[in-house]
């Protein structure tokens, strides 16, 4: 699994975007590497979240999870996560487990990325 970071929006309100590509397996770091990309932002102080999920093919239930943690550890500081680009089986998989009904999801980055300006 590749993981990238970019940060996107206004001075007054960063919005980071967290570029997953690839498959994240029970097996691999990539929860690992998503726990560790994730905790820097919301350490950082960084607000706004949105996951691009465009290229993933896979996600393992321990990556949602995980997803999850960092969605309530950002809502106490009065930011929120969007995912953007679930597909395929990632899109089954995430609303298989009621994930969209806790995060909100949008077909594109900048969607996700307008949500939050729009909220601002």
């Amino acid at each position: 699994m590749d993981l990238s970071v970019a940060r996107k929006g206004t001075k007054e309100q960063t919005i980071v975007v967290v570029k997953l590509s690839g498959e994240m397996d029970i097996g691999e770091e990539g929860v690992d590497r998503l726990r560790a990309a994730l905790d820097g932002v919301v350490e950082e102080g960084i607000r706004f979240v949105v996951l691009d999920l465009t290229d993933m093919t896979y996600v393992v239930s321990r990556g949602f999870g995980q997803m999850l943690v960092a969605l309530a550890r950002l809502r106490t500081r009065s930011g929120d996560l969007r995912i953007a680009g679930a597909k395929g089986s990632v899109w089954t998989a995430a609303s298989t487990v009621g994930l969209d009904n806790i995060i909100k999801f949008y077909e594109t980055v900048d969607e996700a990325v307008a949500s939050f300006e729009e909220a601002a």
